[in-house]
């Protein structure tokens, strides 16, 4: 019994530490987070270092994250014509290991991640409001495969800014200077 107890948190320990995401806000980011019922619009764009990584991470897919964070803030019915704010997204830092390395080395090949900052903007294009999603993924093994790592990072980046936007309390909220 003691040994099945030990395996179970071995492998509990694996499954929380192979994937995390953290939503961080910049103390210079005002005080009052401004209440966003709808977007009138979102961009997604990538900066001179991103542009630089998409040589060594041809995997990560702009179009499909696009996709992706529109399908997801529509569900929340947080797109609008009326919207009374744009979304910026400015993806920044972007790892996407090789197949073969995320299946046979997993987690000590690194992480795949996917950071940025999310702006944003009232109907004028003054930034209001910023905050910073970070989202990694270890897994390896059958854990591993390019669909489930990339739909992760993609999904959790999402997810992430819906329940900012959404003031959803999330447990690895963090501040930095």
């Amino acid at each position: 019994m003691n040994r099945r107890v030990f395996i179970a948190i071995l492998v509990s320990v694996f499954v929380l530490g192979g994937c995390s995401t953290t939503v961080k806000r910049p103390e210079s980011a005002s005080a009052e987070k401004p209440v966003v019922k709808a977007l009138q619009s979102i961009e997604v764009a990538l900066s001179d270092q991103a542009q630089e990584q998409l040589a060594d991470n041809v995997k990560f897919d702009v179009k499909m994250f696009n996709s992706t964070l529109e399908r997801s803030l529509n569900a929340n019915k947080l797109i609008a014509e009326e919207g009374s704010f744009h979304l910026r997204v400015v993806v920044d830092d972007i790892r996407v290991r090789s197949t073969f390395n995320a299946i046979m080395w997993g987690f000590m090949a690194g992480d795949d991640h996917l950071r940025g900052d999310v702006i944003i903007l009232d109907l004028e294009g003054k930034a209001v409001y910023q905050f910073r999603p970070e989202v990694s993924y270890a897994f390896g093994g059958f854990a591993g495969g390019d669909s489930t790592r990339m739909n992760y990072l993609y999904e959790s980046f999402a997810e992430a800014v819906v329940e900012e936007l959404l003031e959803k309390k999330n447990a690895s909220e963090t501040t930095v200077p």
